[in-house]
């Protein structure tokens, strides 16, 4: 006998099986050029709080870091032009989307300059609330003149989250396996991009290249494509994406053994540049690729203080556009990892020192970040005598 009931029932449960498993997503928003700013807000905390990094965050007024070149493509670039003096910070870009975003999303980013040099750590994340109980995930992360960027998972409440070493569903290498923030003194689980243009000079002159990261219910994956291996269907101007035609992705965390759905809460996508930290500033990590530091010379002093227009003549994004892909909703008007206020601001100023023009209408939030490589003492350098713009 029909049953009407049953019938429906099969059919709805059909429709989430689908749903969970998809892999064509339809665009809901692109950043590009000056409409690049309007996604974004600024954090609102005035300096790197959570990694140490001896950066004071770039406000709407400092539109020589924040701008439009004559390409149409969006520029967010660490001060090279002043002096810091001792005990003060020196001003560099931090973004975090309006929008927060479910499982069922894709993320792409089409750059031709990254970020790079001693001292400088650039990323690309995510993060849940109330971290890291809601889960991070980075996307892209360099540091100092490493050839290579590197992936990786946050999880915490004594989550049991890992990923295969012996995975080969991915290209990359796994240098830690456990995602528990508790059991890696906040190292995630992260993976090595094997391509030697996926970070700094090599990325550069390979004209950059494409990044794209899938959240979904049954994996959190992430592929890179160097600028000659770009597919057409990787554009500015795409209605959807298909992840299925990507091939082989470099990171995958499968929710095999990694519970996605009930460790990752709605992610705000955040683009920043810091300086030396409890990453890049190191010194076993910073003598990898750069001079290794001397007697009592720190990151912090012998980088980011005083004249620094070649040390950071690269740190710079330049980027075509980041598009977002999901099957969801997004969020408006997030809330705060860290739960601040918001306040409007609105940025009309001309670029100085610059071509182009960048009127990003923005609001401040605040953001928390997890420390890669622990929480170590909350840096003070620079928190008095605070300037007003670049």
């Amino acid at each position: 006998m029909f049953n009407l009931f049953t019938t429906t029932t099969i059919l709805l449960s059909s429709l989430q099986i689908a749903r969970v498993g998809a892999t064509v997503y339809p665009r809901t928003e692109s950043y590009t050029g000056t409409s690049f700013f309007d996604g974004f807000e600024f954090p609102v905390e005035t300096y790197d709080n959570t990694t140490n990094g001896d950066v004071f965050w770039a406000t709407p007024s400092n539109t020589s870091l924040l701008y439009v070149n004559d390409a149409n493509r969006v520029i967010l670039k660490v001060d090279n032009t002043t002096s810091v003096v001792y005990n003060e910070k020196r001003y560099a870009p931090k973004l975090l989307t309006k929008n927060t975003y479910e499982p069922g999303t894709v993320w792409v980013m089409d750059a031709v300059h990254m970020p790079y040099g001693c001292s400088v750590w650039p990323a690309l994340w995510t993060q849940g609330p109330n971290w890291p109980a809601g889960g991070e995930i980075d996307i892209i992360e360099g540091i100092n003149d490493r050839t290579f960027s590197m992936m990786a998972l946050h999880t915490g409440n004594a989550s049991t989250c890992t990923v295969s070493n012996s995975s080969s569903s991915m290209t990359g290498t796994v240098t830690v396996d456990n995602c528990n923030n508790d059991a890696t003194q906040n190292s995630g689980c992260t993976i090595n991009d094997n391509s030697p243009n996926s970070y700094g000079e090599g990325f550069a002159s390979a004209g950059g290249g494409v990044y794209v990261a899938e959240f979904a219910t049954d994996a959190i994956r992430i592929w890179f494509m160097t600028r000659s291996s770009v597919p057409s269907s990787l554009s500015v101007s795409a209605d959807s994406i298909d992840t299925t035609t990507l091939g082989t992705p470099v990171a995958e965390y499968s929710s095999s053994t990694c519970d996605i759905q009930n460790l990752f809460g709605p992610q705000r996508l955040t683009i920043d540049i810091t300086l030396c930290g409890d990453f890049a500033g190191v010194p076993s990590l910073l003598a990898q690729t750069c001079p290794a530091l001397v007697g009592d010379a720190t990151c912090y002093s012998t980088y980011v203080v005083n004249d620094a227009s070649a040390t950071y003549a690269n740190a710079y994004f330049e980027l075509n556009y980041i598009n977002v892909f999901s099957t969801n909703s997004s969020s408006s008007n997030a809330t705060s990892p860290n739960g601040a206020a918001s306040a409007t601001t609105t940025l009309s100023a001309g670029v100085s020192g610059s071509s182009g023009s960048a009127r990003p209408s923005t609001s401040a939030s605040s953001a928390g970040r997890a420390s890669t490589f622990g929480a170590g003492m909350i840096g003070l350098f620079g928190v008095l005598g605070l300037s007003t713009s670049l």
